[in-house]
């Protein structure tokens, strides 16, 4: 890439911090619009559940024509004599009603029901928020990490370049070997093979954050955050860590809304051996009148209201083992429960540790990049000398230069296991 199109690429990018970022994904991404949804079908489902307490109403209608009726007074195996009718139509009008006094309180415990799942699909879409901002935060390191290493490589590029000089000034002076030039050509070579390997993870990574995001694929991204962003909470402890995914991680919360909800499908079932009781009312318009006596071919109206009373006795024995996996079910998902916070004790342990390595990682490359600087020096002064080797001074370019991507390394490796302990907890 030439300057002028480095430069370009640069005026375009847009500044961005890992902040804005989650900000931005909360709105662009995806998988949070889509749970954002479920959430919505959720809450009206809670409505349709209250709806349910509501008197029903029903009209019907019908209209027909009566066939003449056949009298076999004789027996099947013989003609039959027919009622010959004066007016075959029939028709008729009604309203139903029909108001819910009690049904084993089942309306309630699935009013109660739709609420607990509306809770979980709110914590589901808090995981699903979380898991997102960890994925945006991965691109967004991910593209730091390499944008570093393309910086590294460049300034390493240049060192070599005058060293390269250098080298060709002393082996036209006849002070070194073709050898050593061609080493060195070489070495150049490779960082530049390197170099365009690195532009290539800038790319692919900043794509990732683009589609996190809602930035076209192609837009630059400046990132404005520094690598090394001290936001870790060194006063918290494992335990503090622990304590917190047990009481406010969304995967915690969800396995205790699925026991709840496997709860009451089981008092549901509970609730099918209860008698129900409610008010009704028919009112019908027909024609003819055939259904008291004395029968009149004339329109008629009949209004009944009442208090209806029914009970399913076969629910005793149908719902027995329904009832009895419900149970079992209930436990099950307590088991389900015990073996969720096994494993976010298991993950905030492994994040803890982590993180904890890092940081003492970070230190020790901090080290370890003084040391590879003085060893370079040495070496470098003592070839240009004459007292060392070309292959020591190489060795010791790329000792340094490795040193430099542990110290991002450690650095990002640290940022993400943190932000791994936020997920877990429940923070990010």
């Amino acid at each position: 890439m030439s300057k002028i199109a480095s430069a370009q690429v640069l005026k375009d990018s847009i500044p961005l911090s890992l902040e804005e970022a989650w900000s931005r994904a909360n709105t662009y991404s995806k998988e949070i619009r889509l749970s954002g949804f479920d959430t919505e079908i959720g809450k009206e489902k809670i409505i349709d559940a209250k709806r349910q307490r509501l008197p029903e109403f029903g009209v019907e209608g019908s209209y027909g024509q009566l066939s003449n009726i056949p009298v076999f007074t004789d027996g099947i195996s013989n003609d039959a004599d027919f009622i010959h009718l004066e007016d075959h139509t029939t028709y008729s009008a009604g309203v139903e009603a029909y108001f819910n006094l009690y049904n084993g309180n089942k309306t309630n415990l699935q009013i109660e029901e739709a609420e607990t799942k509306q809770e979980l699909l709110t914590y589901l879409e808090e995981e699903t928020v979380a898991a997102i901002h960890y994925k945006v935060a991965e691109a967004y390191l991910q593209m730091q990490r390499s944008m570093s290493f393309n910086q590294l490589i460049l300034q390493n590029i240049n060192r070599n370049k005058k060293r390269l000089d250098q080298i060709t000034k002393l082996y036209e002076n006849g002070v070194v070997l073709k050898s050593d030039l061609l080493r060195a050509k070489l070495q150049l070579s490779q960082q530049h093979t390197n170099l365009l390997e690195m532009k290539n993870q800038v790319e692919l990574a900043t794509q990732s954050l683009n589609i996190l995001v809602g930035f076209e694929d192609e837009q630059p991204i400046k990132p404005t955050d520094s690598i090394w962003v001290n936001v870790l909470k060194a006063e918290q402890t494992y335990r503090d860590y622990k304590n917190e995914a047990l009481d406010i991680s969304p995967r915690n919360k969800i396995a205790k809304q699925q026991i709840k909800i496997k709860e009451l499908q089981e008092e549901e079932l509970k609730a099918d051996k209860l008698p129900k009781i409610g008010l009704f009312g028919d009112y019908t318009y027909s024609y003819p009148q055939i259904k008291l006596y004395p029968y009149e071919t004339a329109p008629y109206l009949l209004g009944i209201a009442g208090v209806k009373l029914s009970y399913n006795i076969s629910a005793l024995y149908h719902d027995k083992h329904k009832e009895k996996a419900a149970k079992i079910a209930v436990e099950r998902q307590k088991l389900e429960k015990g073996r969720t916070e096994d494993n976010l004790r298991k993950g905030v342990k492994a994040a803890y540790k982590h993180l904890q390595e890092d940081l003492e990682k970070v230190e020790i490359s901090k080290m370890n990049i003084e040391q590879a600087q003085e060893s370079y020096r040495i070496v470098n002064q003592t070839y240009f000398n004459q007292l060392s080797l070309l292959t020591d001074l190489l060795e010791a370019d790329t000792q340094l230069l490795q040193a430099k991507f542990e110290f991002v390394n450690n650095q990002i490796s640290a940022r993400l296991h943190y932000y791994q302990l936020l997920k877990i907890t429940g923070e990010l």
